[in-house]
């Protein structure tokens, strides 16, 4: 879908900022899921990580209103005009917004832990989840900024496998006998990752998909 739009937009200044701050947005996103993720696993510390951590999450707030003033200044400026791709911009940003504020929670996670999380029973299944969310993060600034498809489609592919590991490890908590902290952690922790895989397959799912049919992707293919 934004391969054309991108296209039409190369004219326009207001719409040209807005898709890269996008970028921007999303690489912001990248860097907070991925330090946030190696403070809780211990690779680096609350105290190093924080200013950086929340300065990046508030950018990424500010980005998200900053957009919404481009598109209404574009459509002020061409009524009736990109109607849909801006409505399709906007929805993304929304995800971006949202993996944001997952990413931070993995963050905050550390930071009512004082730190590390510590060894899970399913920190290995876990880890697997994360390196292919983060792989898929990284992965979705340049899918988005350039259009395309193929990437979208590899960021997609993955979406399935990734919710039912999800799935499966909360399942298995209600019939595991656990420390109530070691639980606790582990269904936050899964949470924040499920969603966060969500949010990137929905901005991927807009790279390929027309307005009225992104957000509803399973297992790569549109439903």
């Amino acid at each position: 879908m934004f391969k054309e739009l991108v296209r039409l937009w190369k004219d326009s200044g207001i719409m040209t900022k807005a898709v890269g701050s996008f970028g921007s947005m999303l690489e912001d996103c990248a860097y907070v899921f991925q330090r946030s993720w190696k403070v809780v696993s211990g690779e680096l510390t609350v105290e190093g990580e924080k200013d950086e951590i929340h300065g990046r999450d508030r950018r990424v707030n500010q980005k998200e209103r900053d957009i919404r003033r481009l598109l209404l200044e574009h459509l002020t400026m061409n009524p009736g005009q990109d109607a849909s791709g801006c409505l399709a911009l906007m929805s993304v940003v929304k995800d971006a917004e949202r993996i944001g504020d997952y990413s931070k929670n993995i963050f905050d996670l550390a930071l009512v832990n004082n730190g590390r999380i510590g060894t899970l029973r399913h920190q290995k299944d876990i880890a697997t989840i994360q390196q292919r969310v983060e792989s898929n993060l990284v992965t979705l600034k340049g899918a988005f900024v350039d259009s395309d498809d193929n990437r979208a489609r590899e960021i997609l592919a993955t979406y399935q496998e990734s919710k039912e590991q999800c799935n499966k490890i909360l399942h298995a908590l209600f019939t595991e006998d656990m420390p109530k902290q070691e639980a606790l952690i582990t269904v936050l922790l899964v949470r924040y990752l499920k969603r966060v895989n969500s949010h990137v397959s929905n901005v991927a799912s807009a790279i390929i998909y027309p307005l009225d049919k992104i957000d509803f992707v399973r297992g790569g293919l549109l439903e």
